[in-house]
């Protein structure tokens, strides 16, 4: 995988080919572990079956999209997917970064020593859910030489820009079990993606995550490429700006199987000089044929004792994605606002479960 720290490469690539896709990825939980957001921007959704049989075509441009998930104690309270037609995807670099999909959007500001990203968002479904407010994510500037990898045979390219960023603001809902107003702190992360082909020709499955220790955030990947297998996992300082140790050394364990066929291990041991870190994927916050997303349970053991945090960690088995017999379930869950819902989407108590 090509990975870096740059501040240059979050800019949105405009000759990306036919397939491919790009993402700009936010999450947070709160300080007092209640609330949990997961928010990502896409231009060319390699979610979509639109686009993976070339609905109106296979440009990425033609498949922008926002995803935005809330969980209450690690319940889903709101979701939704969203994909738009071209004309609601608006990119500007005049003032930095500014990206909006319909009617969510962030901004980039780069300071000498920091960042800001202040997320907007405002969504109404058709099924009555409703989510706005607002979230600035603030945190010091990675090196842009902190990580490079280079790999110019692979065709996905990780932007890890924020590991640790600190996450306030005020969201609104209408959720699942009632309305709420949340006055959100807490810890955060972001980073950006770009695939120039799809997923499934460049990596079998792939599992990633990030956990908010005391001294240091823990950033891992763990991919079964198709040309080999690829981990890597840092413990970087709170300043974003050294790593401090590498846990090199990966052991998966407690296989487990869900009611849709997808298997993940469902424990990871990462193990370096600094120490260990077991992760413990138990509580699925998203669980579906090819994706799953955990609020993980993570051990750091070493000199000075032991430290228990949680943190978001994923898994993808993209090559699922492409298989037909899934597609009824992405139709209801993904809202194409370039045809008329599906009428899942237009019944609360139905579209909730498909959560």
């Amino acid at each position: 995988m090509n990975i870096s720290t740059s501040t240059e490469d979050e800019y949105i690539n405009l000759d990306k080919p036919d397939k491919s896709y790009e993402w700009w990825y936010f999450d947070a939980l709160s300080a007092d572990k209640e609330w949990s957001i997961v928010i990502i921007f896409y231009q060319g959704n390699p979610f979509s079956t639109k686009y993976i049989q070339g609905s109106y075509s296979f440009d990425p441009k033609q498949y922008p999209a926002i995803s935005i998930s809330v969980y209450k104690q690690g319940k889903a309270e709101f979701y939704s997917f969203q994909e738009f037609p071209e004309s609601k995807f608006l990119w500007d670099e005049e003032e930095d970064i500014h990206c909006s999909i319909g009617g969510c959007a962030f901004h980039r500001t780069v300071y000498a020593d920091s960042f800001e990203y202040e997320i907007n968002l405002n969504q109404t479904l058709e099924s009555e859910h409703s989510i706005t407010g607002k979230l600035k994510f603030i945190g010091e500037r990675t090196k842009n030489s902190l990580i490079k990898n280079e790999a110019p045979e692979d065709k996905h390219a990780w932007n890890l820009l924020l590991p640790r960023a600190k996450v306030v603001g005020s969201v609104k809902i209408a959720g699942k079990t009632d309305s709420y107003h949340i006055g959100f702190h807490g810890d955060g992360y972001h980073d950006h993606n770009i695939g120039f082909e799809p997923m499934s020709k460049s990596f079998k499955d792939w599992y990633w995550g990030r956990i908010h220790f005391k001294e240091y955030t823990l950033v891992y990947y763990i991919m079964n490429g198709r040309k080999g297998k690829q981990h890597q996992a840092w413990l970087i300082s709170n300043d974003n700006k050294e790593i401090a140790g590498h846990l090199n050394e990966i052991e998966l364990s407690g296989k487990k199987k869900n009611w849709l066929g997808l298997e993940s291990e469902r424990q990871i041991k990462l193990t370096g000089v600094l120490g260990s870190v077991v992760i413990n994927q138990k509580k699925v916050l998203d669980n579906g044929p090819f994706y799953q997303r955990f609020l993980a349970e993570a051990v750091f053991s070493n000199v000075d004792g032991v430290e228990s945090k949680s943190g978001i960690s994923e898994y993808i088995h993209p090559k699922k994605i492409e298989n037909e017999k899934y597609w009824w379930m992405v139709h209801m869950r993904l809202r194409y606002l370039r045809e008329p819902a599906h009428w899942v989407q237009k019944w609360k108590i139905f579209y909730e479960w498909t959560w």
